[in-house]
């Protein structure tokens, strides 16, 4: 029996074995034989557990605790001193605290706008409104999830052999990346698929060098976790599948090898993927409404038009600024693959793909911003993986290999730095930089892209509502695009919104609210996207004499409903068909929801 699934190359030792069965004297055998005659074709370890790296339990803790702790500290100053703060992650935690403290609480206020365990797993952050409302948890919601991708990375620097100091300094060097600093200490959603992807990609390696079929199964497991965390993950989910039905072909494998081991793979996230379709299908009459309308994959109508030639040139600065590794790591792992190096080819195959994404979503439109400066983080990654195989592959040259891995790492962050203040596409990066250059509060600055950083309008609303107002159901308002209140309230029972009973409800109290016992309206001065805007234009520009200004900030206007109330005839708001659905919010930029 093998134990490894490693292909030979010149410099990895011929896997160990038992030969494969002849298929024909197979076919003359009518006997009915013993497990261990009936495992001898069988290229993968099966039964027992093969020859594998120590497992250092204490060590994946430390560097778990180290980079969580890093990560919260240094998320903690930029978002609640320099007020760099993510939007998007606002809105995902008022979702997560109106699971657990809205009147009626329900699960489904996590909605359909972003994947579902995006803000589920999330949630027991909100369980105590006080730390809620504070923004302490802000970087929490992606530091531990940025501090497990790290542990995996060295999970698989120790099966590569690297050594000790080599390995610390690779991940220093990784969470030092301007890029993962930003996106693992802010907030973002998008270290919780990367981190599950991560796992799933190193389950797989961890598979291919010791041939234990239970590898694959955690992969599968892993990619399937990942797919309700971040759509994108499919991608690489598709690759590893191929992958593995190529890898046991050339090993030899039979066909009943294959196809178990493809299927078992394959089983865990087919289920959720029909189940969620199913979802989709029943609750929004759309099967596919998680591809082509979320805020995970979805257009929102604005999608930059791109020749073939602009979308070559941004994908070649999306490498080169984000990810210059990948310049490097991605020709030497074809190369290794051409000398019978099978998971080099198909980690570049992955690589590959990491970097056409962003201009594929285009191309299919489905991302609004598709070029987006965080879409280098899994360019990076992918990478880092890569390398760190040339380094296993290298043989006596893996200290070498890791080196220089450490020093194109090393000598990209002042690089990376540098293109964050300037680059076109992008959502904080600029205001991370100005943050980080000038140690001044980003409070009020603009983007690139025009938006505008900070939550004082959000903090001093919140201030006024707690201080001030009390009784369930008493304001009304659109959470979609008043979320950022409702969360540093941390009470969002205080509020009537289209979570509380789905949009037909709320949108009678809109048109009545006096009627619906409603006292105060929460107005966001952006009407292109707040419904309750739309009805109350008027209140909105403080010239509705009816409904009297209580406080104001930049970004919202909070007025009373006096009894008997009776509102002029005004446009019904836009239906959006989604039940209870919560739209995303609207940015009023090109910026996908971080800035405002």
């Amino acid at each position: 029996m093998n134990t490894s699934v490693t292909e030979p190359t010149p410099t990895e030792p011929t896997p160990s074995g038992t030969g494969q069965l002849d298929g024909a004297q197979a076919e003359k055998d009518q006997v009915v034989r013993r497990t261990k005659e009936r495992l001898a074709g069988t290229v993968q370890a099966v039964g027992h557990r093969p020859h594998d790296i120590e497992r250092r339990r204490w060590e994946s803790l430390a560097i778990f605790a180290f980079f969580a702790v890093a990560y919260i500290w240094f998320g903690y100053w930029l978002v609640a001193e320099m007020h760099v703060v993510s939007f998007e992650t606002l809105d995902r935690l008022n979702r997560s605290l109106m699971v657990w403290h809205n009147d009626p609480a329900k699960l489904s206020a996590i909605g359909f706008d972003y994947p579902p365990l995006a803000t589920l797993l999330i949630s027991p952050l909100t369980l105590i409104p006080a730390l809620a409302r504070s923004l302490v948890i802000v970087p929490v919601a992606s530091a531990l999830f940025a501090a497990a991708t790290m542990v995996l990375l060295n999970s698989m620097l120790r099966r590569a052999q690297v050594l000790i100091a080599l390995r610390y300094a690779v991940l220093l060097a990784v969470g030092a990346n301007p890029l993962v600093l930003l996106y693992g200490a802010g907030g973002s959603r998008h270290f919780i698929w990367i981190s599950l992807v991560m796992a799933a990609v190193g389950a797989l390696f961890a598979w291919y060098v010791t041939a234990d079929i239970r590898f694959v199964m955690i992969s599968g497991l892993a990619f399937s976790v990942a797919m309700l965390a971040g759509y994108s993950s499919l991608i690489w989910f598709a690759i590893g599948a191929l992958m593995i039905g190529s890898v046991l072909s050339r090993l030899g494998a039979r066909g009943e090898e294959i196809e178990g081991t493809t299927v078992g793979f394959a089983a865990p996230t087919a289920y959720v993927i029909a189940l969620w379709t199913a979802f989709n299908l029943i609750l929004l009459s759309n099967p596919i409404a998680w591809i082509t309308n979320s805020n995970d994959a979805a257009a929102s109508g604005a999608t930059e038009h791109f020749s073939f030639l602009e979308l070559a040139q941004y994908t070649g600065e999306l490498v080169l600024y984000g990810a210059p590794l990948a310049i490097v790591v991605l020709p030497a792992l074809i190369f290794s693959g051409f000398r019978n190096n099978g998971f080099a080819l198909w980690l570049a195959v992955m690589l590959g793909a990491a970097i056409l994404a962003p201009a594929a979503s285009v191309a299919l439109g489905l991302a609004d911003a598709p070029m987006l400066m965080r879409n280098a983080l899994p360019i990076l990654l992918f990478a880092v993986v890569g390398a760190i195989w040339v380094a296993r592959s290298s043989g006596t040259q893996n200290a070498a290999v890791s080196a220089v891995l450490v020093a194109v790492l090393v000598a990209s962050i002042p690089w990376t730095f540098h293109a964050m203040k300037t680059y076109r596409y992008q959502n904080l990066e600029s205001a991370f930089a100005a943050a980080i250059s000038t140690g001044e509060s980003q409070e009020g600055a603009r983007t690139i892209g025009g938006g505008t950083i900070g939550v004082v309008s959000e903090q001093a609303m919140a201030d006024y509502i707690r201080a001030n107002i009390t009784g369930q159901d008493s304001i009304l308002t659109d959470n979609a695009q008043t979320y950022g209140v409702m969360l540093l309230t941390g009470d969002p029972a205080l509020f009537f919104d289209r979570v509380d009973h789905s949009d037909g409800p709320w949108q009678t109290a809109a048109k009545n609210p006096a009627r619906a016992g409603v006292r105060y309206l929460l107005l966001s001065t952006d009407t292109s996207e707040d419904l309750l805007s739309q009805l109350y234009t008027d209140a909105v520009d403080g010239n509705d004499a009816m409904l009297p200004e209580l406080f104001s900030t930049p970004r919202y206007r909070l007025v009373g409903v006096p009894a008997g109330y009776q509102r002029g005839d005004a446009a019904d708001p836009a239906a959006d068909g989604t039940g209870t659905n919560v739209p995303a919010p609207s940015t009023g930029n090109s910026q996908g929801g971080s800035v405002r």
